[in-house]
């Protein structure tokens, strides 16, 4: 059956003229000119927002048009959307009442927020049997005296194959510099609109209803993960940071996590390479996130009462370290090969074999309730397992036992919404989760650490011996007992399954 499915990418102003060109040369046109002028409305405290609705009334080819726009609903980039002509330049309040947000506006005052003028030249492309409207943007958002530059392309699929706007996706971006993003221009507008730089964007819960199919929870998941890593991403490029660089690498680690919950249905060789491919991304994050946590919570508390010969040397050596961990992973995230991990997770995400293959026909469609209980199960024994021998492992057996343990956590947080008759004791077992994370993850901090000395020292031993004697310390017999009386707990946490 048909969908329509809509992808949008990110892209330099100065690379516009290159993305219509490649447009031109896939279906000869100049395409339609138009200018779109809109302006953003919403109630005083911003109710439509939080509920996940944008409301515009818009100036353009056709007159004016009033239009509600829902988050997600359905495909990975689809979305709810009700649109009427209205006459006047304010909301139709009688428009909206047949709209799902009419109960949460009443009749509470709606005011402008934000407007955004774009020229967006519009043409359709047919590739075979499928229909795709593309759209360049280009033009700014204003609030108040604040200004933001637009520059966009959107593909929306409008008859055929979802696997034909991927592919028409990847051949754009073989010669565009594209960056696939689940930020609309509403939310964009209305960050404008706040004048803040607020913390890197987090991921929120995913509501999965109790009677989804695998299918449906691994595609709710996955849009979570994914729009969690483009938005990171995006925070990054803009402001190079600690907590932005951590986001990143949790958005990463937790879709690659995902295709391990979903394993029966990521066997397929693109699920293969994707995992190939964000084991890469998350590993550009590793040194800056490393560095970062050496410096800020290690060497800021060790440094000031520490004495020893070459230590100003061991700090110029710390700092270079540390900014060459961030131009690498900088370097990283402009390279196609970051921006195409995006595109292939969407691509896998709506069009991977997963969600038409015959033969997963009865995981997919099976109860995501019953799935999850199984998954949860296994992953618990797995750390069970590996946790009764604790004393005996190394540190790599440990590493490997902490990631087994955060496979586990991330399983928890994202399948006990199907459990809603366990809440309580649900959450309860994902502090436990966590808390066996956080213990196993400071012994390999510290294991960590003695590698970033070693860097930091540029090879002079001695050098090396005498700063790993300030921040190593003693405390290893505390942090292995805190982390063997963490994994104690988790195996005792009551199941919610």
């Amino acid at each position: 059956m048909d969908r329509e499915i809509e992808l949008k990418f990110l892209l330099p102003p100065e690379a516009a003229g290159l993305a219509l060109a490649e447009l031109k040369a896939v279906q000869d046109g100049e395409g339609a000119v138009r200018q779109l002028d809109a302006t953003y409305f919403d109630t005083p405290d911003h109710a439509l927002r939080r509920a996940g609705y944008g409301l515009r009334v818009r100036d353009g080819e056709g007159g004016r048009k009033q239009t509600l726009k829902s988050a997600s609903a359905g495909g990975v980039f689809s979305r709810g959307e009700w649109e009427t002509v209205v006459d006047g330049p304010e909301p139709d309040r009688d428009a909206l009442a047949l709209t799902p947000a009419a109960a949460m506006l009443e009749d509470r005052p709606l005011a402008p927020v934000f407007t955004t003028h774009v020229e967006r030249v519009v043409r359709l492309v047919q590739i075979d049997e499928a229909v795709i409207e593309t759209a360049l943007d280009r033009g700014e958002l204003s609030a108040a005296d604040r200004r933001a530059p637009v520059c966009e392309l959107e593909l929306e699929l409008k008859a055929g194959p979802p696997r034909a706007l991927f592919d028409l996706a990847r051949t754009l971006a073989a010669r565009v510099p594209l960056r696939l993003s689940l930020v609309s221009k509403a939310e964009r507008g209305y960050d404008l609109a706040a004048g803040e730089d607020g913390p890197p964007p987090r991921r929120h819960a995913t509501a999965l209803s109790p009677k989804a199919t695998v299918g449906e929870a691994l595609q709710a998941l996955g849009r979570a993960d994914l729009g969690h890593l483009c938005a990171a991403l995006e925070a990054l490029r803009e402001r190079p940071e600690a907590e932005a660089v951590h986001q990143a690498r949790v958005a990463t680690r937790r879709l690659r996590a995902l295709l391990k919950i979903f394993k029966p249905l990521a066997k397929d060789e693109a699920a293969r390479r994707l995992d190939e491919e964000l084991s890469w991304l998350a590993g550009e994050f590793d040194a800056a996130r490393d560095l970062d946590v050496f410096v800020d919570e290690i060497w800021r508390d060790a440094a000031p009462g520490a004495e020893f010969t070459g230590k100003d040397a061991f700090e110029r050596g710390l700092q270079a370290v540390h900014a060459n961990a961030y131009l690498r992973m900088e370097a990283a995230l402009e390279s196609p090969r970051a921006r195409a991990v995006l595109l292939e997770a969407a691509a896998w995400l709506e069009a991977g074999d997963w969600a038409t293959a015959p033969e997963l026909a009865e995981i997919r469609d099976g109860a995501a309730k019953a799935y999850a209980a199984e998954v949860l199960h296994d992953r618990r024994k797995a750390v069970k397992k590996r946790a009764k021998r604790f004393d005996d492992l190394d540190a790599e057996a440990r590493h490997r036992l902490r990631l087994k343990g955060k496979t586990l956590r991330y399983a928890a947080e994202d399948l006990a919404p199907l459990f809603p008759e366990h809440a309580e004791r649900a959450d309860r077992f994902v502090k436990a989760a966590k808390a066996a994370q956080d213990t196993l993850g400071a012994l390999n901090d510290r294991s960590v650490r003695e590698g970033l000395v070693d860097l930091a020292a540029h090879g002079d031993a001695d050098l090396s011996r005498a700063a790993q004697r300030v921040v190593l310390g003693d405390e290893e017999h505390d942090l292995v007992a805190a982390a063997r009386a963490a994994l104690k707990d988790l195996i005792e946490a009551k199941t919610f399954w």
